[in-house]
């Protein structure tokens, strides 16, 4: 196919894409005559070689502009490169393992179009006892992290291309174990989903630096909640596909109640925007979230704000950043101020759906960008500087990054769709990306596709199937080889916003001076021209000073400050209590097991599964009536705060009965059993009188290990918070 003249895709102040070349400070990167990827940087020339023949079974792409024919060709084969031994897809060259979140995304954004059989392979190694399994995260993963749930994009995108439904119903009943066990831990009359924010799992790079563990599991992520809509939406369609309306009815309403939260959770009426996530205490973080925007407006939860919130996430020059703003305290990319180039390939898939040309443009040509500098799919790299060098972490042919690639032709380009029962082409062609595009040998189920796309834009002029004028409409029951030819009809971009959001640091936290239940005081944080002053999580005061002088009529108050400038906030500070004389105690723990078989040694106590330490009585003790909250001070050291799947679980009963559930995450590094932290509090309410608390290991209390579920602990603080009424 001939090329056309090398032609400006995107132009800015930190890099010059054209369709052959990239330009920018430091490096020249070209596609060479024989059509593989020469780069000269710093550290002197070398030549990328892109095979042309292409993986077995994989549709072969091919078009008028040079980068593209490359890229394309470089992430199939990259993607070859992650499939192991066993048909199974890593999810890099530096990761010899498959994760559940990797391959959902994975597949969701091209891989079960190019390589069905390794995604079902993958997908089908992350159940385990009929359940879906949970990626390490913060504090040993489930149920501080929560977003296991993302595996219902994989298997939704996998299904459509092969039809396979014996396969579906198995999918289905794994996905419905998973929320019931979900629902076994969530705080009863809860809709939002507790946990930490999907794939943004180091606690230090996004979340404020006081909170622990304890804290991010009790919170509520934007992200997070959105696959939880999106799981019970594509659950609904599972359940339609298999023949059960009641079943698809009863996820519809589960879904419908939990858009309904999500709203009046993480909408901001006076940004227009959605925040990042929601403190226990209920503050909402306002900084954005870019994978949770772009996936909000793919499933249809965004509605009439779509166009808006996605067009105004902060950018950077390179792309658009995981979050904004940034987290100054920490310098080094990794989530913090960096692009992810599969969180850049969804928010393309955004701007297609809404037939916003340019801002999808703008993101391809920023995937197009990074994989010419690096000559492969980076994991990430640094959204201030464009460069992959002196993130914390890194890695080529990152799974989701080869995905994304191939999602911008697959669904990008050419619009690959499914409605029902039916496969829809609705392309996206940015001017720059003006031209012929083929896709041929494209399998999905029983027939096999040529594709060709002519012109740009997104409105169709004329269809031809197989020779003859047609709608862009093909049945998923179609037999054998089917011809499209599509004719755009040429349309000038949308005009993009003339300054788009720039992303920037936050400010610091403000640290406590000495506050007491009478003067709140705080040292001073540079940058900042006024303090927001939060009571129990809703902000009531403001102030240039950096004191505040307060009264407390309930026996427990939490207090935190915000920094504030023109142009950004801080976090909220670490939260001060204010307590009331005698609105405290801390109950020892008394006796181990039903009849005392293990002493309390130096006030602490063991806790696993076996039937002897499973339980644990606290000193029993008087209270007036009232609502308390209860913490339980542990340690949890069987791994280090990001690591494994050993977060432990027990059950709060008072006088025997059950009261919520207590999670236990790692709190520390690996074996340090003297450190010491206290779990999220379990709100109780008490009538007057003696009352025994105790900790219990039930069937409930399974974690995603199934083996190791252990603590220490030590006291039970108990809190009042108000009086019976």
């Amino acid at each position: 196919m001939q090329t056309d003249p090398e032609r400006v895709l995107m132009q800015n102040d930190a890099f010059c894409l054209t369709s052959c070349s990239l330009s920018q400070a430091g490096l020249e990167a070209e596609i060479t005559p024989q059509g593989n990827l020469r780069i000269e940087d710093r550290n002197g020339v070398r030549e990328v070689e892109i095979p042309r023949s292409l993986p077995q079974g994989c549709a072969a792409y091919r078009g008028s502009l040079p980068v593209l024919n490359a890229l394309y060709a470089l992430a199939l084969h990259e993607l070859q490169a992650d499939i192991n031994a066993d048909g199974h897809m890593l999810a890099g060259a530096n990761w010899s393992t498959v994760w559940t979140r990797d391959i959902a995304y994975a597949a969701a954004l091209g891989a079960a179009v190019a390589a069905p059989e390794a995604c079902r392979r993958s997908l089908d190694s992350r159940v385990r006892d009929g359940v879906v399994l949970q990626d390490t995260g913060t504090g040993g993963g489930w149920p501080v992290s929560t977003d296991r749930v993302a595996w219902a994009l994989g298997v939704w995108a996998l299904f459509k291309v092969t039809g396979d439904r014996a396969w579906l119903a198995d999918c289905a009943a794994a996905l419905q174990a998973t929320l019931e066990q979900d629902a076994r831990v969530l705080p009863a009359g809860k809709v939002l989903r507790s946990g930490e924010t999907s794939f943004i799992d180091w606690r230090e790079q996004s979340y404020p630096d006081w909170m622990t563990p304890a804290d991010i599991g009790s919170s509520y992520a934007f992200g997070t909640n959105v696959l939880h809509y999106v799981c019970r939406q594509l659950l609904a369609r599972m359940q339609r596909v298999l023949g059960k309306p009641d079943l698809a009815a009863e996820y519809d309403r589960q879904a419908a109640e939990l858009a309904a939260a999500i709203k009046a959770a993480f909408w901001n009426k006076g940004s227009r925007q959605y925040g990042i996530m929601r403190l226990a205490n209920g503050y909402l973080d306002e900084r954005t979230d870019t994978l949770a925007t772009a996936l909000a407006v793919l499933c249809g939860l965004a509605g009439e704000h779509a166009l808006h919130t996605l067009s105004r996430l902060p950018r950077s020059p390179w792309g658009t950043p995981v979050f904004a703003p940034y987290k100054v305290s920490q310098e080094q990319a990794y989530h913090n101020r960096a692009v992810w180039p599969f969180v850049e390939a969804f928010v393309m898939l955004a701007h297609a759906e809404l037939q916003d040309t340019a801002g999808a443009g703008r993101s391809m040509s920023c995937l197009l960008r990074a994989c010419m500098a690096f000559g492969t799919n980076k994991e990430n790299y640094n959204a201030e500087t464009g460069e992959a060098d002196g993130t914390i972490l890194n890695s080529d042919r990152q799974l989701w990054s080869v995905a994304g690639m191939l999602g911008l032709f697959y669904h990008g380009l050419f619009g690959l769709q499914y409605e029902k029962e039916n496969l829809v082409l609705s392309p996206c062609v940015p001017k720059e990306y003006r031209g012929s595009h083929w896709l041929t040998g494209l399998r999905i189920r029983n027939m096999v596709l040529n594709i060709h796309v002519n012109g740009y834009g997104t409105e169709i002029f004329s269809v031809m199937v197989n020779g003859k004028p047609a709608s862009p409409v093909i049945p998923l029951d179609t037999v054998g080889h089917v011809q499209l030819e599509v004719e755009l009809m040429p349309a000038e971009d949308a005009e993009s916003p003339a300054n788009l959001p720039v992303a920037m640091d936050d400010l610091p936290e403000p640290q406590w001076d000495s506050p007491t239940n009478d003067m709140l005081r705080w040292h001073p944080v540079p940058g900042a021209v006024s303090y927001c002053i939060y009571r129990n999580g809703t902000a009531f005061a403001g102030t240039a000073d950096c004191c505040w002088p307060v009264k407390n009529a309930a026996p427990y108050t939490e207090y935190q400050v915000q920094a504030v400038s023109t142009q950004t906030s801080s976090c909220l500070s670490c939260p001060f209590e204010a307590i009331a004389p005698g609105a405290r105690m801390v109950l020892p723990p008394f006796r181990v097991g039903e009849h005392a078989e293990y002493s309390v040694e130096h006030g602490r106590a063991w806790l696993d599964m076996r039937p002897c330490t499973a339980r644990l009585d606290y000193m029993d003790t008087y209270l007036p009536a009232g609502t308390y909250r209860v913490r339980v001070h542990y340690c949890n050291a069987t791994a280090s705060l990001r690591d494994a799947d050993t977060c432990a679980l027990r059950e709060l009963l008072v006088d025997g009965e059950p009261c919520g559930m207590v999670v236990l995450p790692h709190n520390t590094e690996a074996g340090r059993w003297d450190d010491y932290a206290y779990t999220a509090p379990v709100t109780v309410q008490v009538a007057e009188g003696r009352h025994l608390f105790s900790l219990c290991y039930t069937p409930r209390c399974a974690n995603s290990n199934g083996e190791t579920n252990q603590c220490m602990v030590q006291g039970l603080e108990i809190t009042r918070c108000a009086a019976a009424r």
